[in-house]
């Protein structure tokens, strides 16, 4: 009896198992179909968690984003001018925060057909183009935003309520601003009470020197100035008008613009 060769075909088929063996075969299948699928799920995560995580907006609208500890310029600060050295002077730290509106204000004084406030608009328009290649304080970064308050017509309300919403600070030179924005839980720096306390402390008794540059109001009086531009009004100095002069100091008078020195002849 000749014995036929068995085909390579038979040989591969797996063999079939009953019993008891069929469900251990059955069993291994499930556990290796089952790892493979743990495996892949698992890469899928590892791919996710990889991207970067970026938080999408939660009400639907596009929110902004204007940096680090915001500090939002009114149109007052900008045709000030002063902003530009107290920056690179180093003092002054966060997001220099510019809006659209505040620049379309600025534009419309440089566009005034007065002298004066046109100068002042172009004034501003210059802080805005060097505080934008400002190097000298890397602390404090420029960004200009498109965000309004189309319910608010007042520039000053809009910016109120910008800083409110976005818990930052308000730079101004403006009163009327400032007492705004503090009556609405708005942190103010205010220019002009930053130059108030830079005023040089002078008390009675103490002498210095001053040129006396014009006359007074009152008769024989002279007036001068100390470095940081504090008046002081001199007894007798009339006739010292473009000389210098050593003075005491014997009153100080507060105004809601500052200190004002009266002092006599030494």
């Amino acid at each position: 009896m000749i014995k036929t060769k068995q085909t390579d075909s038979s040989l591969k088929k797996p063999p079939i198992f009953s019993g008891p063996l069929r469900g251990i075969a059955a069993s291994r299948d499930f556990t290796q179909a089952l790892a493979r699928e743990i495996v892949k799920n698992l890469t899928n995560i590892g791919q996710i968690t990889t991207r970067p995580f970026r938080r999408g907006p939660t009400n639907g609208k596009k929110t902004s984003i204007v940096g680090e500890q915001p500090i939002l310029l009114d149109t007052s600060v900008l045709i000030d001018g002063r902003i530009l050295p107290i920056v690179n002077s180093g003092f002054l730290t966060g997001t220099l925060v510019v809006t659209q509106f505040v620049l379309g204000e600025v534009q419309h004084i440089a566009d005034s057909s007065d002298s004066l406030r046109r100068a002042k608009g172009r004034r501003g328009l210059e802080v805005v183009e060097k505080l934008k290649g400002q190097k000298a304080n890397p602390m404090a970064k420029y960004k200009v935003v498109s965000d309004d308050v189309v319910e608010q017509h007042e520039v000053d309300h809009k910016l109120v309520y910008l800083a409110k919403r976005w818990k930052g600070r308000l730079l101004t030179v403006d009163y009327n601003l400032a007492s705004l924005a503090r009556s609405h839980g708005v942190r103010v720096l205010n220019i002009t009470d930053l130059a108030q306390a830079l005023k040089v402390s002078v008390v009675p008794g103490e002498e210095i020197q001053i040129k006396i540059t014009h006359e007074g109001k009152e008769r024989e009086q002279g007036v001068g100035y100390l470095p940081d531009g504090t008046m002081i009004v001199v007894d007798n100095a009339k006739h010292l008008v473009d000389q210098n002069a050593t003075v005491v100091i014997t009153k100080v008078h507060h105004t809601p613009a500052g200190q004002l020195f009266f002092a006599r002849l030494k």
